[in-house]
Protein backbone atom coordinates (compact mmCIF):
# COMPACT_ATOMS: atom_id res chain seq x y z
CA UNK A 1 0.00 0.00 0.00
CA UNK A 2 1.14 3.43 -1.07
CA UNK A 3 1.59 5.21 2.74
CA UNK A 4 0.99 8.85 0.92
CA UNK A 5 -2.34 8.18 -0.51
CA UNK A 6 -3.64 4.67 0.50
CA UNK A 7 -3.83 3.13 -3.00
CA UNK A 8 -2.96 -0.40 -3.29
CA UNK A 9 -2.57 -2.36 -6.89
CA UNK A 10 -5.20 -4.24 -8.51
CA UNK A 11 -3.89 -7.19 -7.26
CA UNK A 12 -4.07 -6.62 -3.93
CA UNK A 13 -7.48 -5.82 -3.76
CA UNK A 14 -8.56 -9.20 -6.30
CA UNK A 15 -6.58 -11.11 -3.80
CA UNK A 16 -8.02 -9.50 -0.47
CA UNK A 17 -11.62 -9.25 -2.33
CA UNK A 18 -11.30 -13.14 -2.75
CA UNK A 19 -10.01 -13.91 0.73
CA UNK A 20 -13.54 -12.21 1.88
CA UNK A 21 -15.43 -14.12 -0.33
CA UNK A 22 -14.13 -17.60 0.91
CA UNK A 23 -14.23 -16.21 4.64
CA UNK A 24 -17.16 -17.44 6.58
CA UNK A 25 -17.43 -15.00 9.18
CA UNK A 26 -15.64 -11.86 10.18
CA UNK A 27 -15.43 -9.83 13.57
CA UNK A 28 -15.68 -6.36 10.87
CA UNK A 29 -19.11 -4.48 12.28
CA UNK A 30 -18.03 -1.09 10.55
CA UNK A 31 -15.34 0.60 8.94
CA UNK A 32 -14.02 4.34 9.77
CA UNK A 33 -13.07 6.53 6.75
CA UNK A 34 -10.73 9.09 6.38
CA UNK A 35 -12.26 12.37 4.72
CA UNK A 36 -9.00 13.02 2.94
CA UNK A 37 -9.03 9.08 1.22
CA UNK A 38 -13.16 9.90 0.22
CA UNK A 39 -11.82 13.18 -1.41
CA UNK A 40 -9.00 11.32 -2.87
CA UNK A 41 -11.41 8.99 -4.80
CA UNK A 42 -14.09 12.23 -5.53
CA UNK A 43 -10.73 14.28 -7.07
CA UNK A 44 -9.83 11.35 -9.38
CA UNK A 45 -13.24 11.26 -10.67
CA UNK A 46 -13.26 14.88 -11.39
CA UNK A 47 -15.00 16.00 -8.11
CA UNK A 48 -18.01 15.13 -9.74
CA UNK A 49 -21.33 17.24 -8.59
CA UNK A 50 -23.54 15.16 -10.87
CA UNK A 51 -26.56 13.23 -8.10
CA UNK A 52 -25.48 10.05 -10.08
CA UNK A 53 -22.21 9.86 -9.14
CA UNK A 54 -21.37 7.05 -7.40
CA UNK A 55 -17.85 4.92 -5.68
CA UNK A 56 -18.08 1.13 -5.30
CA UNK A 57 -16.88 -0.08 -1.99
CA UNK A 58 -15.93 -4.29 -1.76
CA UNK A 59 -14.58 -6.04 1.30
CA UNK A 60 -11.60 -8.34 1.21
CA UNK A 61 -9.02 -9.32 3.99
CA UNK A 62 -5.55 -9.17 4.15
CA UNK A 63 -4.20 -12.29 5.57
CA UNK A 64 -0.85 -10.61 6.14
CA UNK A 65 -2.09 -9.33 9.20
CA UNK A 66 -5.51 -11.15 9.08
CA UNK A 67 -7.30 -7.55 9.19
CA UNK A 68 -10.75 -6.80 7.17
CA UNK A 69 -10.26 -4.50 4.43
CA UNK A 70 -12.83 -1.65 3.01
CA UNK A 71 -11.61 -1.21 -0.51
CA UNK A 72 -13.05 1.60 -2.69
CA UNK A 73 -12.92 2.43 -6.40
CA UNK A 74 -14.41 5.02 -8.39
CA UNK A 75 -17.03 4.62 -11.09
CA UNK A 76 -18.48 5.63 -14.30
CA UNK A 77 -21.90 5.16 -15.79
CA UNK A 78 -21.74 3.81 -18.92
CA UNK A 79 -24.70 3.93 -21.38
CA UNK A 80 -26.87 1.12 -20.79
CA UNK A 81 -26.41 3.05 -17.39
CA UNK A 82 -23.88 0.59 -15.21
CA UNK A 83 -21.76 1.83 -12.94
CA UNK A 84 -18.04 0.40 -14.36
CA UNK A 85 -15.45 0.22 -11.75
CA UNK A 86 -12.48 2.42 -13.06
CA UNK A 87 -9.51 0.15 -12.59
CA UNK A 88 -6.08 1.13 -12.93
CA UNK A 89 -4.61 -0.69 -15.76
CA UNK A 90 -1.96 -2.57 -14.35
CA UNK A 91 -1.94 -5.22 -11.89
CA UNK A 92 0.61 -4.73 -9.37
CA UNK A 93 2.14 -1.03 -9.88
CA UNK A 94 0.36 2.23 -8.65
CA UNK A 95 0.31 4.96 -10.96
CA UNK A 96 -0.14 8.60 -9.14
CA UNK A 97 -2.11 9.98 -11.85
CA UNK A 98 -4.37 6.86 -12.61
CA UNK A 99 -7.69 5.54 -11.85
CA UNK A 100 -6.58 3.97 -7.78
CA UNK A 101 -7.91 1.07 -5.61
CA UNK A 102 -8.20 3.24 -2.43
CA UNK A 103 -7.69 0.74 0.93
CA UNK A 104 -10.19 2.06 3.87
CA UNK A 105 -8.48 0.01 6.51
CA UNK A 106 -9.92 1.12 9.70
CA UNK A 107 -11.95 -1.65 10.90
CA UNK A 108 -14.08 -2.01 14.01
CA UNK A 109 -13.34 -3.22 16.16
CA UNK A 110 -10.96 -1.59 17.32
CA UNK A 111 -11.83 1.67 15.13
CA UNK A 112 -15.09 1.28 17.11
CA UNK A 113 -16.99 3.73 19.00
CA UNK A 114 -18.08 2.02 22.41
CA UNK A 115 -21.30 4.63 22.61
CA UNK A 116 -22.95 3.95 19.70
CA UNK A 117 -25.92 2.03 19.72
CA UNK A 118 -24.98 0.57 15.92
CA UNK A 119 -22.11 -1.56 17.40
Amino acid sequence: MSQTDKKITLQQAKDWTANWRSTPSTDARAFLIPVQDLQGVLAEMGNPTSGDACVRAYLGIDTTSNTEKLIIVGTEKNREGVYEDLLPTSLNTIDAGANGIWDFSEPCPPKCDPNSPLN
